[in-house]
């Protein structure tokens, strides 16, 4: 049976500035971003092909070609459209880049791949992409249109992350830091840094926040973010001092605002990850491929 790809919109938050959005946000349906400034930009390209393929056609749409590719971190969500974007230039943190190299081809990827997003698992079975090229976050802000800027966060939601701020058009393009509707994935990240990142993103005061997964929306989609991790961390915090399974405190986790988003499943591998944070056990990462990960490069 064929995979059902959802339908993705192209939403202009601002002159110049296209967010790509891929069905409701759920696991394996990431965003883009065009910046229509010199270079034409695309950051992240989705999960598969056949999905960018929407972002090579709105830009043909409005007389444009990609000149540069940015990938705002190494899963597989925002990377796996590169392979649409030969012979431009694939961009992206030394540490993501170094990370797509290595992951990239592994033998075990796809079988991982496909059990964590089964709505697409036919279609992972050969699951590849390009690489990006390792330039550091001053050097991905010199290459982007003028006036972009670039923030960059290691350890966060992912093992490297990048924001772009768009301080003219008050827009943040937040790729994964930010999840719309979508409970986050930090099984390759650290809670808590990621949470103190959202204090760095919420000071911008973005008037448009673009997010990695889930529609536009504004900065008090970062505050509720910072309220569920916060949320996160209690109950790791809780679960360290009480000597209590992570399984207990999930039973009996308060959402908060984020009751009602999709995925809700995913807050025990939060708390199974600020757990181990608190408790000094080693940091897993993102860099490698194991059958026993709580979840792959995505997300």
């Amino acid at each position: 049976m064929p995979v059902r790809i959802p339908v993705r919109q192209e939403v202009e938050v601002a002159d110049g500035v296209v967010a790509v959005v891929n069905g409701d946000g759920g696991s394996g349906l990431s965003n883009s971003v065009l910046l229509l400034g010199e270079p034409t930009t695309v950051v992240d390209t989705m999960l598969l092909p056949e999905m960018a393929a929407d972002i090579v056609t709105a830009l043909t749409r409005r007389g444009r070609t990609a000149e540069l590719v940015v990938n705002t971190h190494i899963h597989t969500d925002h990377i796996g459209g590169n392979l649409l974007f030969d012979g431009v230039p694939i961009i992206a943190h030394p540490r993501t880049a170094t990370g797509m190299r290595r992951m990239i081809g592994e033998p075990g990827l796809p079988a991982l791949l496909a059990k964590v997003m089964p709505g697409f698992a036919t279609r992972l079975a050969d699951w590849d992409s390009t690489a990006a090229e390792p330039v550091p976050p001053a050097g991905i802000e010199l290459a982007l249109p003028d006036g972009a800027r670039v923030l960059d966060f290691t350890d966060a939601h992912s093992g490297a992350d990048l924001a772009v701020w768009l301080p003219a058009e008050q827009v943040l393009i937040a790729g994964d830091l930010c999840f719309a509707g979508v409970t986050p994935l930090a099984v390759h990240g650290r809670v808590g840094r990621w949470r103190t990142a959202l204090d760095r993103l919420i000071a911008l005061r973005p008037r448009v926040v673009l997010p990695g997964h889930g529609g536009p929306v504004g900065v008090e989609a970062l505050r509720e973010l910072a309220d569920y991790l916060d949320r996160v961390l209690a109950a790791a915090r809780l679960a360290d001092a009480e000597q209590l399974s992570a399984e207990t405190v999930w039973a009996r986790f308060d959402p908060g605002p984020a009751a009602g988003w999709l995925e809700p499943e995913r807050t025990l591998v939060n708390i199974k990850t600020a757990l181990a944070e608190i408790s000094g056990q080693p940091f897993q990462g993102e860099h490698r491929v194991r059958q026993d990960q709580d979840s792959p490069h995505s997300d």
